[in-house]
Parts: C-alpha cells; structure tokens; sequence
C-alpha cells in the first residue's frame, strides 16, 4: 500500500541552538515535498533559530531540563505539568512524529517513548539503535561516526517519503530589524580591515570544548597585526566576562570589540553574515555562521567532528571552512558522542585533543581563509 501523505507533522528536537540549526535542511525537504502539510516543532533552548522559519508552522517550547533527573522528573509539581503537556500533544491529533535524535540512555528513550505514546500518532519514525521501542518506522543508527547529524536527519525525511532539497545548508530567517541592527553594529567598528568574529565560549553544555582565552588572544592580535583585522568577540550574555578575559590577554586590545551579550540571535547571525570569517569553538555559533554562508575556522577538541563539524568543510559541501584539532594520533578522540553512546561530557583531566592545539594552526588557517586559498 502506498504510505498516506503525512497532514500534521510533529517534529521532536529538544536541543540548544546548534542542534536546532542542524534539522533545517531536513525541515525544508519535508515543507518543500509536503507544502499543504503542518509542520510544528517541539524543541527547547534551541527554538530562537526556528522562529519565522518558511519551513515551519509553529514551534512549541517545552521546558525539558526539569525532567533530565528522575528525582527530579517525579517531583509532584513536576509530574502535573508533564501530564498536562502529553495531554496537549494528544488533543493536537498528529498523524506523524519524528525524532530527530539518537536514543543514548534508559532515562532518555523512557521520555520519548512516553512522549511518542502519548501523540497517538499512527506514523512515529526516528533512528534505531536497540532502544527505539516505539517507532514503527526506522532508520539504522550506525553511530555518530558515520554520518553528520545534518545526513541523518535528512535520511530520516527521506524514509518518510521527503526528496533532498537543492540546498542542503542549514539556515535562519533574517529579519530587516536584524540586518539593520548588524549594520549599525558593524558601522561603528574602527578601521578597514576585514572583520573576523571571534567566539571563545561554547555554550554550558560541556565547558570541555572551549580553547585555551590565552591561545584566542594570540590569534586575535596576530590577525590585527598581521592582517590589519577588526576583531569582534562574540557571545552570549553569559560570555561577557569570557571576552573581556581574552582581551585583556592581548597585546592589541585598542583593536578588539567585544560584542558579547549586546546581540540576540537573530542579530548576531546578520552581524556574522557581514564578517570575512569566524573563529570559534564547536559550538552553536559556529553552525550559525555556517547558516548565514561565512567561512569557518572551527576549533575541535573533544567532540565528534564527523558528527558536528561545519558544513563547507569539504569540497562537495562548497568549501571554505577549516576544522582545526590537536596534531595528536589520539586513539581516544573524540570522547563524547562516541559509537553509539553518549560517552564523557567534560572529556578526561588532561584534554591533549583541546590544549596541544597550537595558536599557530588556528593563524595559518585563518590566514589560508582570508586569502582564499
């Protein structure tokens, strides 16, 4: 029998910025295959970068961090709201759910399984790796060495009967107040050298991914000296004081601006869109440069490049962006996201991979970016 044309499409990613990023293209195929379809997206932290997306219908924000622990998960207060958000989810009348996630531990897949359940919807299609007890359509999770979540979510729209879009980037809907803003934000800059945006945070998720503030402000003054570079820091409101570490770290500060926590999401992406090139940690940020097409020099310690790594790294991707990792035969990289688990979140003591990365390799690829080697 041929599959039913899905009518009510029910997107489950509950993830930071990055991640959310990350389902875009798989987003569009579904929009661009099923335009009378509604798509919604339940999702978290994340849910910013989504927001008037042409892909999208509705976004829904649930508050997941209450229930990452099953002591605090059972809490009364806890377990009422959780009943009335499944209740919700079953009056919505979904006719399709998909997981975009990998099932990595018992507490997690009981969640989603519950989740999935409680939707009742007759198509629930996510990855499968042992765990997935209740999907009924599935594609093979081979771990997160062998595809980048952008390939596996895209599989996943393809099961359901997606075509791959062109342009398989991920992206952010930029508002004319976005774009205005970076542009006032940008005007003000000294100089006329081209503008690198620099990240040195990574999100809270795992402080294990963040270089050395010592080794940013090494390559930030050797690119003002040596290539006459604006250098713009860039963060959340929470990396402010991160910023002005690495600035008083330098040797050129009076070159420097630091723009963390003065921006949202929308504004910095349309500042980043303006910048020759971004420097920064496996973070959210990253992927956001990537959305809005500026070259990448991506800095890997701990984490899974297959998985994470920016789009335009290859050839076949466009070019343009150069992940740089430790110059170390390290059989223990990455340490989190590995096979099929979730493995060590702030990776071991030492982290080689993360603090043998030399400031010299970030400058060089920085430089081979800004010539257009």
């Amino acid at each position: 029998m041929k599959p039913k044309t899905p009518k009510k499409i029910l997107v489950v990613k509950l993830a930071d910025l990055g991640d959310a990023l990350l389902i875009t293209p798989a987003l569009r195929a579904l929009r661009e295959t099923f335009p009378q379809a509604k798509i919604e997206v339940l999702t978290t932290n994340g849910g910013p970068v989504l927001e008037n997306s042409p892909y999208l219908d509705r976004v829904i924000y649930f508050n997941k961090y209450l229930f990452d622990q099953p002591r605090e998960a059972l809490k009364p207060k806890n377990l009422f709201q959780a009943a009335r958000f499944l209740f919700g989810l079953t009056l919505a009348r979904y006719d399709t759910l998909i997981f975009f996630h990998h099932f990595t531990t018992r507490w997690g897949t009981l969640k989603y399984g519950a989740l999935a359940l409680a939707t009742l919807a007759p198509v629930r299609l996510g990855l499968d790796n042992g765990r997935g007890w209740f999907l009924n359509r599935r594609v093979v999770d081979r771990g997160f060495e062998s595809s980048s979540e952008r390939e596996y979510w895209l599989e996943l729209v393809q099961a359901l009967g997606a075509k791959l879009p062109e342009d398989i980037r991920p992206s952010i809907n930029l508002s004319i107040a976005n774009r205005n803003k970076a542009d006032q934000l940008y005007n003000t800059l000294p100089g006329s050298g081209p503008v690198v945006a620099i990240h040195p945070g990574g999100g809270n998720y795992s402080l294990a991914r963040r270089w050395l503030p010592g080794k940013f402000a090494e390559v930030a003054d050797a690119l003002v000296q040596q290539q006459g570079a604006r250098v713009v820091l860039v963060g959340g409101a929470d990396e402010v004081k991160l910023g002005q570490q690495v600035i008083d770290l330098m040797h050129c500060p009076e070159y420097v601006t630091n723009l963390a926590g003065q921006t949202g999401i929308g504004e910095v992406s349309a500042f980043i869109a303006r910048c020759a090139l971004f420097i920064g940690n496996d973070a959210g940020l990253m992927h956001l440069a990537t959305a809005v097409g500026t070259p990448i020099v991506a800095i890997f310690g701990p984490t899974n490049r297959r998985a994470w790594g920016p789009y335009g790294e290859t050839k076949a991707e466009g070019g343009g962006s150069i992940v740089v990792q430790a110059e170390l035969d390290l059989a223990c990289r990455p340490c989190l996201y590995r096979g099929k688990e979730l493995g060590w979140r702030n990776g071991c003591a030492a982290r080689p991979c993360l603090t043998e990365i030399r400031a010299e390799q970030v400058i060089e690829a920085a430089k081979k970016v800004l010539s257009n080697e």
